[in-house]
């Protein structure tokens, strides 16, 4: 059995790199104003507040190349290290007093993933008797688009 998933694997991997495949490619929008951080020209944003319940701040520090110990953000800290990232990796665009664009990368992709795998955990995780089963959200740092 094992190996026949490791075959499906193997299969469907060597599949996405034939078709040129590239991974998550839409900018960010930092909205300081609503303290959202948001994928450019979609509706879906989470709320950088997501951070301060979550125990996965190393998650992020590792994609920032942080040395490794024990961090706690508030929103303010969070989006702060968004437009200040310590790798120097990318530089945020100003578009407008309150508004910032950052590229696709990474760590970029790590913040989002992190904020939506706690809005699920808080919020579409429910067990209750009547409550819709959704899957957790897709990490966007491995998300593939053709």
């Amino acid at each position: 059995m094992r190996c026949a998933w490791l075959v499906l694997s193997l299969l469907w991997l060597s599949g996405c790199a034939s078709t040129g495949a590239k991974f998550a490619s839409e900018n960010y929008i930092l909205d300081l104003e609503r303290q959202r951080y948001c994928i450019e020209g979609r509706a879906d944003c989470r709320s950088l507040s997501l951070i301060q319940p979550s125990f996965r701040e190393a998650w992020i520090a590792n994609a920032f190349a942080m040395p490794k110990q024990y961090y706690s953000w508030t929103a303010s800290e969070l989006a702060a290290l968004l437009l200040n990232p310590p790798d120097k990796d990318y530089q945020p665009k100003l578009l407008s007093a309150k508004q910032y664009r950052l590229p696709p990368t990474f760590a970029t992709h790590m913040v989002w993933d992190v904020l939506a795998l706690e809005y699920y955990t808080l919020y579409g995780d429910d067990n209750g008797i009547q409550a819709i089963q959704k899957h957790p959200p897709q990490a966007r740092r491995f998300l593939i688009h053709q």
